[in-house]
């Protein structure tokens, strides 16, 4: 339903909607209607694109989710990184007391006459090195945490706190066993990308369906009312007065007579009142249309052939996401499975790494090993745990990728 109303000017000849005579006067005129009308059949146009809508809202609430589901997974990969850099600051600083440790040993040593004083310089420059790697991880927690803040668009300066959970990969389900076909099925029916490319796909169907409708035809029905003023209209006022007026050119029985006729004429005439015009001047109507497609140049047959390949184009894409979701899953499988394996070596590695540093630990103590010798037994020891640090954590992190394919959401506890 639209309400319309036009107000005007006119200037010079123009019609008199009182007495529907052409009058040359400038005048005032507006007319005020509503008009209203139903499509009663457009062979299911409209249905179909109600159902369309329908589904392409739910296909963008779907994008949305897919996301937020995006979203946690960076925020997830960048707080291992954040809590694997803490880490990293707890090892190097553990490094420096052990250091400083030494150098107390190597003091009293030198001072007892057991060991010459030119071997402190030895661990006086690990002890630098040391001192140096504890400001490098303590530098990589600030871009970490800079990098969390970005993820979760936050201003740099914000007093984030951080709650650094216990990663324990023995409680880890071993998903790197889970078959491809179970994790792939789970994720074909969680994964909140494909529903929504499976949705645009039957929206596109529905194309055809709306396509195929324009050349049915049509049929609305419609009604408007209406109503004018105009400064033109006048309505009498006064007595009236009744006036004789002869009649020329009047014969009875071929002989000129004389014809009068009475005519009232009121005192004066004033302008109709703007409702009294509007009330007076009320007319409405009503009308049905059937439009009939004949012929407009294949326009129908060329709609329903795109709408047809918008389907094959829609079929594509969503064969590409479960294509690419697929090659997802594998290489999250892949990488599960070789995580596993380098995590039981960097434990392997890191466990005889720790019984040669007390093997040079106990040598050390009795003066039959140099310090270059246990300086480089140490440093092996640091390299396995610090490699054995980086595979738990790498281990952690491919077992909840294929837990956000299975649906179960990224866990950090």
């Amino acid at each position: 339903m639209n309400l319309s109303s036009d107000f005007g000017f006119t200037v010079g000849r123009v019609v008199n909607p009182a007495t529907n005579d052409f009058e040359t006067e400038n005048s005032l005129y507006q007319s005020i209607g509503v008009g209203t009308g139903v499509t009663l059949y457009t062979g299911g146009r409209v249905i179909n694109s109600i159902k369309q809508n329908d589904i392409y809202v739910a296909a963008a609430e779907k994008d949305i989710q897919q996301s937020e589901e995006d979203i946690s997974l960076n925020v997830a990969l960048t707080f291992l990184n954040l809590i694997f850099a803490y880490e990293n600051v707890k090892i190097a600083e553990d490094r420096v007391k052990l250091t400083e440790g030494q150098l107390d040993n190597m003091e009293k040593m030198i001072l007892a006459g057991t060991r010459p004083e030119i071997d402190r310089y030895d661990i006086l420059s690990q002890l630098a090195i040391d001192e140096q790697s504890v400001i490098t991880a303590r530098n990589t927690v600030d871009v970490n945490i800079l990098s969390l803040k970005q993820q979760m668009l936050m201003e740099p300066d914000y007093p984030l706190e951080i709650d650094l959970p216990e990663i324990d990969v023995a409680t880890l389900s071993p998903l790197e066993n889970e078959t491809f076909e179970s994790v792939y099925a789970t994720a074909l029916t969680n994964q909140a990308k494909v529903r929504a490319a499976e949705l645009r796909q039957e929206a596109s169907e529905l194309d055809i369906n709306i396509a195929r409708s324009q050349r049915l035809p049509t049929l609305s029905l419609g009604g408007n009312l209406g109503t004018n003023w105009s400064n033109f209209d006048k309505s009498p006022y006064g007595p009236y007065t009744t006036v004789r007026v002869p009649q020329e050119g009047i014969y009875i029985n071929g002989e000129p007579a004389t014809f009068e006729i009475a005519s009232d004429y009121p005192a004066g005439l004033e302008p109709t009142p703007y409702g009294t015009q509007l009330d007076n001047n009320i007319g409405y109507g009503w009308g049905a249309t059937l439009s009939i497609p004949i012929l407009n140049n294949y326009a129908g047959q060329a709609s329903v052939e795109r709408a047809k390949i918008s389907v094959i184009n829609s079929s594509i894409e969503t064969e590409l996401i479960k294509q690419t979701l697929k090659t997802n899953i594998q290489n999250a499988i892949t990488s599960a499975k070789a995580a596993r394996k380098s995590l039981d070596a960097a434990e392997i590695s890191a466990n005889a790494a720790s019984i040669a540093l007390k093997n040079a630990d106990t040598k050390l103590a009795l003066g039959s090993l140099s310090n270059y010798d246990y300086l480089s037994a140490r440093n092996r020891s640091d390299a396995a745990e610090n490699n054995l640090l980086k595979a738990r954590y790498d281990y952690y992190f491919q077992i909840q990728v294929i837990e956000y394919y299975m649906g179960r959401g990224i866990r950090l506890e």
